[in-house]
C-alpha cells in the first residue's frame, strides 16, 4: 500500500502541488522497471561487463603496439583506422554503462569503481591511439589524398583526413600527444571533485514547505521550491541553496580554477591564445560567432529589462529579487503533469518533422531509454548518453513541472540525434560537434511550446504557455549567454594572472548578473555564489552553444512549421549527418548561418513577440491572484 501510495505522488496523482516535496525521497526499488533505464541492454550482467573490458585492453594494447609499425600503404592505413575507431567506440561503451551505473546511485561504491577503471582504461586508450594523427601529418598531405581516393575502405575516411590536415599548425609530435593523453585522468579531477561535492556530500539545510512542514531541500527540490508560488519557500529554497554552497565557496573556487588552469594548459601546449579558440578550432568555428553572439545580445538586453520590470509589475513587488525570477507570473500552470502524459504531448508536438522521427521517438521512450524520477543518491539535472551501438539512454529528476515536461522532451532531442547519427554514419563520423549537439533538443523544446499554445484557447491558458515560453528563452539565450560571459571572462582573468577567489568570482558573477536583469532586480549578495553550482562550468566553454543552438533551431523551427519545401528533409539530414562535415556547414544545409547577427535578431523578435503578446493578454485574464 506504501508504494502505491508514493507512486502516486510521483507520477503526479496527488492533489496538492507541494505533496511530493512532503515525503522522503525514493529508493530505486521502490519505482517500477518501466520508468527506469534497462541498462541490461548494453550488459547483462557484470561478467559480460568484465569480457568486454579485457577484450577492449587487449585491443588497446594492440593499437600502441602498432605505433612503430610500417605505414606505407593505404591498406594499413585503413586497417589501423578501423582498429582505432572500433576501440574507441568499446571502450566508450564500457564507461557509459559503468558511469551510468554510479549516476544511479552516487553512494554505490562498486559502480563508482568500475567508472573510474573504465575511465583509466579511456585514458589509456587516449595515450595508445595519440601517435596516430603526428604520424599521419608525417605523409605528404598529396599521398594521403590521393591514398583516400584510390582505396575504397579509406574514401570514407576524406573529411577526416582534409581536418587532421587542417589541424596541422596545433597538432603536436607523437610523444608530446602521447603525454597530453595521459593527462587525462588529471584533467578530470575538478569535474569528478565538484560532482561528488555537489551531488552527495553537499548539506542541504532543512525550510519550510507551502504548508509549513519542515523539509530537507535537494537539487531536484530546489528546482521546484525556486518555482513556488509562495515567496517565502521560494526566498527560503534560494537563501539555504546559496547558503549551503557558500559553505564551501572556497572548495568550489578550486576545482574551477582546476578546470580553468586544465582548459589554458591543453589551450597553451597547443599553440593557441586562448581556451575558447583551442575548444573551436577542431570544429573550424570562428571566434568572431562567440563575439556575434555576445555582441547581438547585448545590444537587446533592453528586452530582457523589459521583462523584469513586467514580472516586478505583474506581482507588485516593491523589489524583484533574484528568487522572484522564475515563478510563474499566471495561476493556472502549477497542475503537475504525470511523467506518461509528458510523454504523450511531446510524442503529438513532434508530429512536424514527420512519421519516422514520430515512430522512433515513440519507440525509444517503450524502450525504457528513461530513467525517469529521483532516487535516493541518483545524480542531480539530466542528460542523454549512449555509445554507438547502444540505446542514447536519459537520466532526468520528473517532478511534473512545466519544466520538467521541457526537460524531456529537450534530452529526447540529444537522444533521437544520437539514434539517427549511429544508424547513418561510419564509426569515424559517430559522435556529433558539440556546436551542433543542442539544436535538436532545443527544436524539440520550441515544438512542444507551439503545440500547447495551440492547445490554448482562453486568455488564462495562452497567458501561462507564454509565460512559460518567454522564461525559456530567457533560460537558454539570455542566461545562458551571461554565463558564457563569466567564463570567459575566468578565463581572462586566469591568463593575465589574477587568482580565481570565490570573492573574485562572485563579484565577476554578480556584476554579469545584474548588467543582463537590468534595474528593475535588486541584487541579492547571496547570488554572489550562483556560480558554484552550474555543472556546464567543467565543460570548457560549453554554455555558449545553447543560446546559438536556440537562434539555430528557431530558425529551423520555423521553417518546418511554414512547411517550407525541404525543410524537413534538410533537417533529418543534419540529425543523420554525425560529424561527416564542419558544423558550420551542416547548419548552412538545414537553413541557418550562425556567423551573421540574422538567425539572433530573428530570435529577439520573436522574443518581443511573445513579450506583446502577453502584455496585451493581460487585462483579459484579470488581476493576478
Amino acid at each position: 500500500m506504501r508504494l502505491r501510495a508514493l507512486l502516486g505522488v510521483v507520477i503526479g496523482l496527488a492533489a496538492a502541488a507541494a505533496a511530493p516535496a512532503q515525503r522522503p525521497v525514493p529508493t530505486r526499488a521502490e519505482i517500477p522497471a518501466q520508468y527506469t533505464w534497462d541498462l541490461a541492454a548494453m550488459y547483462a550482467d557484470g561478467a559480460a561487463w568484465e569480457a568486454d573490458f579485457a577484450a577492449a585492453q587487449a585491443a588497446v594494447r594492440d593499437l600502441a603496439g602498432r605505433k612503430d609499425a610500417p605505414l606505407e600503404d593505404p591498406v594499413a592505413l585503413a586497417a589501423l583506422l578501423t582498429l582505432r575507431d572500433d576501440t574507441r567506440w568499446r571502450v566508450d561503451k564500457l564507461v557509459v554503462y559503468a558511469s551510468q551505473l554510479s549516476d544511479q546511485d552516487t553512494r554505490d561504491n562498486a559502480a563508482l569503481a568500475l567508472k573510474n577503471r573504465a575511465v583509466t582504461l579511456q585514458v589509456g586508450y587516449g595515450q595508445a591511439a595519440a601517435w596516430i594523427e603526428p604520424r599521419l601529418l608525417t605523409l605528404p598531405a598529396e599521398r594521403l589524398r590521393e591514398w583516400v581516393t584510390r582505396e575504397p575502405a579509406l574514401r570514407g575516411y576524406a573529411h577526416y583526413v582534409n581536418n587532421v590536415l587542417r589541424q596541422a599548425p596545433h597538432t603536436l609530435s607523437a610523444r608530446e600527444e602521447e603525454l597530453l593523453a595521459l593527462a587525462g585522468n588529471l584533467a578530470a579531477s575538478p569535474e569528478d571533485t565538484f560532482n561528488v561535492l555537489r551531488s552527495a556530500e553537499l548539506p542541504w539545510p532543512t525550510i519550510r514547505d507551502e504548508t509549513g512542514e519542515e523539509v530537507r531541500l535537494s537539487p531536484a527540490r530546489y528546482d521546484r521550491f525556486i518555482r513556488s508560488a509562495d515567496r517565502r519557500v521560494r526566498r527560503e529554497a534560494f537563501r539555504g541553496a546559496m547558503a549551503a554552497a557558500a559553505a564551501f565557496q572556497n572548495t568550489f573556487a578550486g576545482t574551477f580554477n582546476g578546470a580553468v588552469q586544465r582548459n589554458l594548459y591543453f589551450a597553451r601546449a597547443r599553440g593557441f591564445d586562448s581556451a575558447l579558440e583551442a575548444v573551436l578550432f577542431p570544429d573550424n568555428v570562428p571566434l568572431a560567432v562567440y563575439r556575434n553572439l555576445v555582441e547581438t545580445t547585448g545590444r537587446h538586453l533592453p528586452l530582457l529589462h523589459r521583462w523584469a520590470a513586467l514580472r516586478k509589475r505583474v506581482c507588485g513587488y516593491d523589489e524583484l529579487h533574484v528568487y522572484d525570477l522564475y515563478q510563474p507570473l499566471v495561476v493556472g500552470g502549477a497542475a503537475e503533469v504525470p511523467y506518461d502524459e509528458a510523454a504523450a504531448r511531446i510524442t503529438a508536438a513532434v508530429a512536424p518533422l514527420g512519421p519516422e522521427y514520430q515512430e522512433t521517438l515513440r519507440r525509444g521512450l517503450a524502450s525504457r531509454w528513461v530513467d525517469v524520477y529521483e532516487t535516493q543518491g541518483k545524480r542531480p539535472g539530466g542528460y542523454s548518453w549512449g555509445s554507438y551501438d547502444t540505446p542514447p539512454y536519459i537520466l532526468i529528476n520528473y517532478n511534473g513541472t512545466p519544466r520538467d515536461v521541457s526537460v524531456l522532451a529537450h534530452e529526447l532531442g540529444h537522444s533521437l540525434h544520437s539514434h539517427f547519427t549511429h544508424r547513418s554514419q561510419p564509426k569515424v563520423y559517430g559522435e556529433y560537434s558539440s556546436f551542433v549537439a543542442e539544436v535538436p533538443s532545443i527544436l524539440n523544446e520550441l515544438l512542444l511550446e507551439d503545440w500547447q499554445l495551440a492547445q490554448a484557447d482562453a486568455p488564462q491558458a495562452r497567458l501561462v504557455r507564454l509565460n512559460e515560453m518567454i522564461d525559456n528563452l530567457v533560460g537558454t539565450l539570455f542566461r545562458q549567454v551571461a554565463f558564457a560571459e563569466f567564463e570567459y571572462e575566468a578565463h581572462a582573468l586566469a591568463q593575465r594572472g589574477e587568482a580565481l577567489t570565490a570573492e573574485r568570482l562572485g563579484r565577476l558573477y554578480q556584476e554579469i548578473f545584474q548588467r543582463h536583469w537590468g534595474p528593475a532586480l535588486t541584487p541579492d549578495p547571496e547570488n554572489a555564489v550562483y556560480w558554484a553550482r552550474i555543472p556546464h562550468f567543467y565543460m570548457n566553454h560549453y554554455v555558449f552553444r545553447y543560446a546559438t543552438s536556440y537562434c539555430a533551431a528557431t530558425a529551423i523551427g520555423a521553417g518546418i512549421l511554414e512547411k517550407r519545401p525541404g525543410a524537413v528533409d534538410a533537417y533529418l539530414g543534419l540529425l543523420k549527418a554525425g560529424s561527416s562535415d564542419d558544423p558550420l556547414v551542416l547548419l548552412k544545409n538545414a537553413g541557418v548561418d550562425l556567423t551573421t547577427p540574422a538567425p539572433i535578431e530573428a530570435t529577439m523578435r520573436r522574443f518581443a513577440r511573445l513579450l506583446d503578446e502577453f502584455e496585451q493578454l493581460l487585462p483579459a485574464a484579470g488581476p493576478r491572484p
